[in-house]
């Protein structure tokens, strides 16, 4: 919780509540799927061997992926279920156990999914928000933030799955200011894309922070936003307004 309620982002407004991205802003997202696929795959091997007869481990992401471009756009904010229903469908082509691959072989890809490696910053940082502002996770991906080594550093995560929308979209940032307990205007949201997390969280009424290691430029007609290099400025900006 928060324990002094009028600390300053340095733009002008009092943060109750710090939101985070997870992919590509506490962690890098594609060496946790490669891990993840490489699990499910071993896993294939020994439990449904007539998939990897037909796919390679290749083969197999890259059908993955077109099943999931071709979902329907009202659809795509739930990741898990869309699996799922891959996973299904991949069994009864193979003539393997539908049941199997959905509940089993998804559950092994996503206890994998969430063995992350955090970016070095990402630890200190939480250590020193932790206990200042309230801490929340806003993620359009379905790793939780609970099951990951950095779990025990937030009081909520608000998943684009449960919000029934993926972030620009406004419903996931009002869910996670639910959460919070605290007015739009008092949450500072950090995250990696441009839209889905700057424009998003402002356009919400949150002010915003766009991690932007790899200096990219602002190309969206909003005023560009408050930019940071490194995780670890976000609580030197409630140290240094």
């Amino acid at each position: 919780m928060n324990s002094n309620p009028s600390i300053p982002p340095g733009h002008g407004r009092p943060v109750e509540c710090v939101t985070f991205d997870l992919d590509d802003t506490l962690w890098p997202v594609m060496p946790a799927i490669r891990h993840a696929e490489a699990r499910f795959y071993a896993w294939l091997r020994e439990h449904a061997p007539q998939v990897c007869a037909r796919f390679d481990p290749e083969a197999l992401v890259a059908d993955r992926a077109a099943f999931m471009r071709a979902a329907a756009p009202e659809e795509r904010h739930d990741l898990t279920r869309l699996r799922k229903r891959w996973l299904r469908g991949l069994a009864q082509r193979c003539d393997a156990c539908p049941d199997t691959l959905e509940e089993e072989g998804f559950a092994v890809f996503w206890h994998a999914r969430n063995e992350v490696t955090p970016f070095p910053e990402a630890v200190p940082v939480l250590e020193r928000l932790q206990g200042r502002v309230i801490l929340g996770a806003i993620s359009n991906g379905n790793a939780d933030v609970f099951r990951t080594p950095l779990g025990r550093y937030f009081d909520f995560a608000v998943g684009a799955a449960e919000a029934g929308v993926a972030k620009p979209g406004a419903e996931i940032f009002a869910l996670a200011g639910r959460r919070a307990g605290v007015p739009a205007h008092a949450i500072l949201h950090v995250g990696d894309d441009a839209v889905a997390d700057v424009v998003g969280a402002r356009e919400a009424g949150m002010q915003a922070a766009w991690y932007n290691p790899g200096a990219l430029p602002w190309e969206h007609p909003s005023p560009a936003p408050l930019r940071i290099g490194r995780l670890e400025r976000v609580p030197r900006l409630l140290d240094n307004p």
